[in-house]
């Protein structure tokens, strides 16, 4: 089986027009959209016909269950015979090596028939894989975001399946450059999902490696420790609540407006 997997994440995206300019901070809170972690098209590694779809849109499976069933009665039938000739093979081997012992049989013939041997194990390994690519069983934790064949259709090597995605989400958050005078790895991130209104929290689990020259923004990853009511593109504010107080406004000035004199009067 083929897994194109690429990795997506949670994209907590800094929202346009937040004026983030060289010398101003944005705010610490930003606007949030939620993708997985992992998102996957599964496709076939062997010709044959669907006997089972083990999940259907929308469906969640743990790490491991069965996706796709493919038919794998030719599959199964070379094993067979691949593992018969493996049988002979080494019988034949075993003769060599007793008539060796006799004198009866020299020492390329007992090579030839050790090669033998292992020339019909690697192809009892080669067919055993063929027979184990017959049953697609899920990378990681997830869910059937949409199928791509129907049972009964008959299929060949690479052929798309289905299309799933992770439960585990990330975060990605684009944060000013200077944030960097106080995010740390580890630093909490508070969510609240706009779509259910639930409270959910994140840590950050990596920073970017470069600023961007052009924005003075910096990519950071934070893991969400709930996911179970979540689902991707879903949007929320963030909020970091481990901030200085002027992480989101300028520096307050102090007031100089002039006061009554309270005795003249």
């Amino acid at each position: 089986m083929t897994f194109k997997t690429s990795q997506a994440t949670v994209v907590l995206c800094a929202v346009a027009g937040l004026g983030m300019g060289l010398g101003n901070t944005a705010s610490a809170a930003q606007r949030a959209q939620i993708e997985a972690l992992y998102s996957t098209t599964i496709s076939s590694e062997v010709s044959g016909r669907i006997d089972k779809i083990g999940y259907r849109e929308g469906e969640s499976f743990n790490k491991g269950a069965t996706l796709v069933s493919i038919d794998c009665t030719s599959y199964a039938a070379e094993r067979d015979r691949v593992a018969a000739k493996l049988a002979s093979a080494q019988a034949k081997r075993d003769n060599q090596e007793k008539l060796a012992q006799l004198q009866s049989a020299g020492k390329l013939e007992v090579d030839l028939a050790r090669l033998g041997v292992n020339e019909s194990a690697a192809e009892l390994r080669a067919a055993r894989a063929n027979v184990a690519r017959c049953s697609i069983n899920a990378p990681f934790a997830g869910r059937v975001n949409g199928l791509e064949a129907s049972l009964g259709q008959s299929i060949k090597p690479q052929d798309k399946l289905m299309t799933v995605v992770g439960q585990e989400l990330n975060a990605r958050v684009i944060v000013p450059a200077n944030w960097l005078s106080w995010l740390k790895k580890d630093d909490a991130v508070n969510l609240s999902v706009s779509e259910t209104g639930t409270p959910v929290t994140a840590h950050v689990v990596r920073i970017g490696a470069a600023v961007d020259p052009v924005s003075h923004t910096i990519p950071i990853w934070a893991r969400l420790d709930k996911t179970a009511d979540l689902r991707p593109g879903m949007t929320a504010r963030a909020e970091f609540p481990g901030a200085p107080d002027n992480a989101g406004s300028k520096k307050k000035q102090p007031d100089t407006t002039p006061k009554p004199d309270a005795s003249a009067s």
